[in-house]
């Protein structure tokens, strides 16, 4: 990222005086002098400290002390210029903007991180930002962990758009599943607090603004109704807060019918009296944001405090905890006891199972190509048996080995933990084994998944590309409402575009049930639904001669006009759901010999035909998402993890070593690699980092 169009290496400090050089990551020398650094950052002090303690011949060939950062040195470069005595260099971008927010906020510059936010605000005032940037800036506020910056962000969303799914859709790839959640939480926090204070008001407050005012409806609180439910209703859309939402309440209360205009005086409120009203109103939505705000920082000081105070125990503590509570897993795990193994894999809670590389090679192509590789002369062993570790837990390759086998599968308990199994299956190329687990979970009748859970399995089944499962998980999910609060905690785990994708789904789903269920209404056309003309509440007896236009039974048509419901508040009529909601339909018409003896006649046949015209209609709607591979996978992982490879190329054996890498330290030679600079203990993402994707 560059600063301006003059070449970087200009931009960044070089002081005559300098007694250290702070290293970007892109290799850009910034020499400044300690002195500004160390009283504005206790984090680079002590970085500083280490730098300087290394001996000589330990900083090549610089003779001052050398601080490598992480940052780049466009970043760096930004920074520096709100530290020392020079023209600061003010973000132009949002993202600029909260990732040298983030950069200050994680060297504990406390003062740099306010002349900052004050330089940014002169720039960009609150007044100037559009609101549909909001939910953008809340996004890079929470991935950077700018707490002030996501309040801010978070209380403009709620003051612009209703926290419902529908108005949304155009923005649930913008804002992560995890950010939605906290908003979502957010969100109900300021509406318990915004109604205990509203309705105090509505008590006190609105009456002294309001006093005299005359209107032909008054509320308990002796205040006009109309003002009454505007107000009572800001705690649950509170983005209803603002000139035209009450205008447009006003104008709907002066074209009621039954209001009297000589004892209505609402057209004509002063000036003075509208905004005191609407000051005072100002005053306690205000206040209880501010309340909410001191909540959520309060609460993240709760929790940074013991961390800041004593991190290193607290580590130690959790890593003990998490040791503790993985062997309490593992030891009821009893790995399959196979004579004259010739391998051992190793779980990432390290359990070690012993099996055949023959067996694990036939079911696997990745180990075919894995265990290929010469093995170096250090690797690890046990009772001289080569060690590979996965990163899979014991509990999930209990299940992954007992497949191998001619003994009973082991499936897991849990529709999460069997798409988990799916999706190792998928990534270690076990087509066969693959599909051996999804015969057996059908043949053992696994729990499905119910209520919020069909959207976690969807989120788990997009997220790991298991294409079946997440075809199956989204019209589980046409049958439960889709809002924020029945997704619940699974809003986690919905990655990129997810939600926006199954939300579309959703909406295409119910074009194809209106079209469907439209033709159901059309009574002239032949079929099953002719019988059901005649019903006497709504075709009374006609005298002689009068040819009455046919009607369909209330209640019928009502079951067939459900398409038009609201797309995301309620479920939608499905294959599996019809049945049920006929017969709830036709118990609320009780009495009617007609409809009785039309139900008794025709009743099983009719539910079959429009199931079966509901099936062809769910069938013509796929999720059709072009790309399924999971967002955090390296670009060349990610083109490759479902593909069956035929041949082993040099690429497709650096590919399988490249997988294990990404989560362990695989023993084995790279001299088949002649054309990666590779490391060992370097991480999978910088194996690739210099080259194209394939």
């Amino acid at each position: 990222m560059s600063i301006s169009n003059e070449p970087l290496p200009n931009l960044l400090f070089e002081y005559a005086g300098a007694d250290v050089i702070l290293r970007s990551h892109d290799s850009h020398h910034l020499r400044v002098p300690k002195s500004y650094i160390v009283h504005c950052s206790p984090v680079l002090d002590e970085l500083i400290q280490k730098a300087s303690n290394l001996p000589d011949d330990a900083r090549g060939n610089t003779s001052l002390p050398v601080v490598h950062l992480l940052e780049s040195g466009a970043v760096l470069h930004r920074l520096l210029t709100f530290i020392f005595p020079t023209t600061p260099l003010v973000p132009s971008t949002t993202e600029e903007a909260m990732e040298l927010l983030s950069v200050a906020q994680k060297y504990q510059m406390v003062p740099s991180l306010a002349y900052i936010r004050y330089h940014i605000a002169q720039q960009n005032p609150p007044s100037s930002t559009h609101p549909d940037d909001a939910p953008h800036s809340y996004s890079l506020a929470q991935k950077y962990g700018l707490h002030q910056e996501a309040l801010q962000a978070a209380q403009s969303i709620l003051m612009k758009y209703p926290m419902n799914v529908g108005e949304w859709q155009d923005k649930l790839d913008v804002v992560p599943g995890a950010s939605l959640y906290e908003l979502w939480n957010y969100y109900g926090k300021v509406r318990n607090i915004l109604a205990k204070d509203i309705s105090e008001f509505r008590q006190s407050g609105a009456r002294g603004t309001l006093r005299g005012l005359r209107c032909v409806k008054l509320s308990s609180s002796q205040i006009p109704c109309w003002i009454d439910s505007y107000i009572a209703s800001i705690p649950y859309t509170p983005n209803i807060f603002n000139l035209i939402e009450f205008n447009i309440a006003l104008a709907r209360h002066m074209g009621d019918k039954d209001r009297n205009s000589i004892d209505c005086a609402c057209t004509s409120i002063s000036s003075q009296t509208m905004r005191n009203f609407w000051e005072s109103l100002t005053s306690v939505v205000h206040g209880s944001f501010k309340k909410v705000s001191t909540i959520e920082t309060y609460e993240l000081l709760k929790r940074l405090k013991p961390l800041q105070a004593e991190s290193a125990l607290s580590l130690v503590r959790e890593r003990e905890e998490s040791q503790d509570q993985a062997n309490s897993i593992t030891s009821q795990i009893e790995p399959l006891d196979v004579p004259d193994a010739s391998l051992i894999i190793r779980s990432s809670d390290l359990v070690d199972f012993r099996v055949h590389k023959p067996v694990l090679a036939m079911a696997s192509p990745f180990f075919t190509g894995l265990l290929s590789l010469p093995q170096p002369s250090k690797s690890e062993s046990v009772d001289g048996l080569p060690v590979v570790h996965l990163p899979e837990d014991a509990e999930l390759l209990n299940s992954l080995v007992s497949m191998l086998y001619p003994i009973r599968p082991v499936i897991p308990d849990s529709y999460d933990k069997v798409l988990h199994l799916l999706a190792a299956c998928q990534k270690y190329n076990m087509v066969q084994i693959q599909s051996s687990v999804r015969a057996e979970v059908i043949r053992k009748g696994s729990p499905a998944p119910v209520g919020a859970e069909v959207f976690r399995a969807y989120a788990i089944a997009r997220s790991k590309g298991l294409i079946p499962e997440m075809e199956k998980a989204a019209r589980q999910t046409l049958d439960y409402p889709m809002t924020f609060g029945s997704l619940g905690e699974g809003l986690r785990l919905f990655e990129g575009s997810a939600l926006r994708d199954l939300a579309r789904f959703r909406k295409r789903y119910k074009d194809n049930l209106a079209t469907c269920l439209r033709s159901f209404l059309e009574v002239n056309k032949s079929g099953l639904l002719k019988i059901w003309i005649g019903c006497p509440d709504v075709m009374p007896r006609e005298p002689p001669g009068t040819n009455p236009p046919p009607a369909l039974p209330t209640w019928l048509r009502q079951l067939l006009s459900q398409g038009n419901n609201d797309l995301f508040a309620y479920p939608l009529t499905t294959p599996s759901s019809i049945r049920e909601k006929y017969l709830r339909a036709i118990k609320t018409h009780p009495g009617c010999s007609f409809c009785l003896w039309a139900h008794k006649t025709i009743g099983p046949a009719f539910c079959a035909d429009l199931g079966r015209r509901l099936t062809q209609a769910q069938a013509k709607v796929h999720t059709l998402f072009p790309d399924f591979r999971a967002p955090n996978d390296p670009p060349f992982l990610r083109h490759s993890v479902t593909c069956n490879l035929p041949s082993y190329s040099t690429y497709s054996s650096f590919r399988f070593l490249a997988v294990l890498l990404a989560s362990s330290t695989i023993p084995c030679h790279l001299q088949d690699f002649p054309e990666y600079s590779i490391s060992l203990a370097s991480p999978v993402y910088k194996l690739y980092l210099s080259e194209n994707e394939p």
